[in-house]
């Protein structure tokens, strides 16, 4: 799944782990460049609704009842992920940590010199469409 369309129909429906158990429902998808795939998905669980945990979409696919979407990386990986309370994003300092998590590479960027990590500033990742545009 490529296009960026592909990805936006799955806002609302489960994603599963890579053992097919439900993570919780995808609120929202967040992209590194304007013309980029979706590099993480943002999941809500009802368990714990005002926690958003952030999931890989690399190496993700449509799952067994294509309902939803099923992730590379496990339940637990993902529990154990640097998370956000319900409104909030994600730091720049908070956007590298998620990326060591998971054992991903950072992606280089030239950032201003007033935008450290210490000012908690926004880093990479944009929503690819906004949180509004249900």
């Amino acid at each position: 799944m490529t296009q960026a369309m592909e990805w936006v129909a799955y806002r609302g429906s489960p994603l599963y782990d890579e053992d097919g158990n439900v993570i919780g429902n995808i609120e929202e998808l967040l992209v590194e460049t304007d013309d980029g795939p979706p590099i993480w998905a943002v999941v809500v669980n009802e368990a714990a609704p005002a926690r958003r945990s952030y999931v890989p979409m690399r190496g993700a696919r449509r799952s067994e009842d294509g309902q939803g979407l099923q992730a590379s990386v496990s339940g637990e990986t993902v529990r154990d992920a640097p998370s956000t309370q319900h409104g909030d994003d994600l730091s720049g300092e908070q956007e590298r940590q998620l990326y060591a998590h998971y054992g991903q590479t950072y992606p280089d960027q030239e950032a201003p010199e007033d935008s450290s990590s210490e000012t908690g500033k926004p880093g990479l990742l944009q929503r690819l469409l906004g949180r509004d545009s249900r």
